[in-house]
């Protein structure tokens, strides 16, 4: 064992210096802060893209800086993302735009950015951008019923669906539909009569009593919320 008076070997006082200045050296002054915003969705009977906006504050100081933006979905699922660089020269501040499908989790998603920044003598130092949340919701729907008398105890019942669009409610195509009577008091399913629209309609025969109550329910499924006709009595 050497003796502690010993002094340092060449090569172990040059990384003695090194470390001196690293720990002398002033703490990074750059930073790479920011924010992402998103209005709400509706979702539609198809794929769609849904903007995302970002907001990148870069110090002076920052040498270079990559970020990834997520969305993870109710159920906790993430995203495989989009990445931002500034060495690809993309923007500090713009827009990204993801897909959006009708059989998506409606509920509460979040925007979840990751991400570094380096700055001399430091490197991969994390950035501070906040999560952010939107709405995803299925699409509006609408539930008419009209019951057509055809002969003795035999009624027609016509339902109509229509669905939120982007430029207002538009017939439904492939949405189920049950109609349902009012027996003591609460509402039972017309045996056989669930089926699906055509262009918004959806119809069924059946043998009632003039009196009775009836209505037509929309399920929800995928991206269509349910509704429910008024009740109308079988004349």
């Amino acid at each position: 064992m050497l003796p502690r008076s010993r002094a340092l070997t060449p090569a172990l006082a040059a990384v003695a210096a090194v470390a001196s200045v690293l720990v002398s050296a002033p703490p990074a002054q750059a930073d790479l802060i920011g924010t992402t915003s998103s209005s709400d969705v509706v979702l539609r009977n198809k794929c769609f893209h849904h903007p995302i906006d970002y907001s990148f504050v870069v110090s002076p100081g920052t040498l270079l800086w990559q970020t990834k933006i997520s969305l993870v979905d109710p159920s906790g699922r993430t995203s495989e993302g989009i990445d931002l660089s500034s060495v690809d020269a993309d923007a500090a501040t713009g827009t990204v735009k993801v897909l959006f499908c009708g059989s998506y989790d409606p509920g509460t998603w979040t925007v979840h950015t990751t991400g570094s920044y380096q700055v001399v003598p430091a490197v991969n130092i994390p950035i501070d951008v906040s999560d952010s949340t939107f709405q995803v919701r299925r699409a509006r729907s609408r539930t008419a019923l009209r019951p057509t008398h055809l002969d003795g105890r035999h009624y027609r019942l016509t339902a109509l669906v229509t669905d939120q669009r982007r430029h207002g409610f538009k017939p439904t195509t492939s949405a189920e539909v049950l109609f349902q009577r009012k027996v003591h008091g609460t509402w039972k399913a017309i045996r056989g009569s669930r089926t699906l629209t055509d262009h918004g309609l959806a119809s069924y025969v059946v043998t009632a009593a003039p009196g009775t109550k009836v209505r037509a329910v929309t399920a929800h499924a995928g991206y269509l919320g349910g509704s429910t006709s008024r009740t109308r009595v079988l004349r």
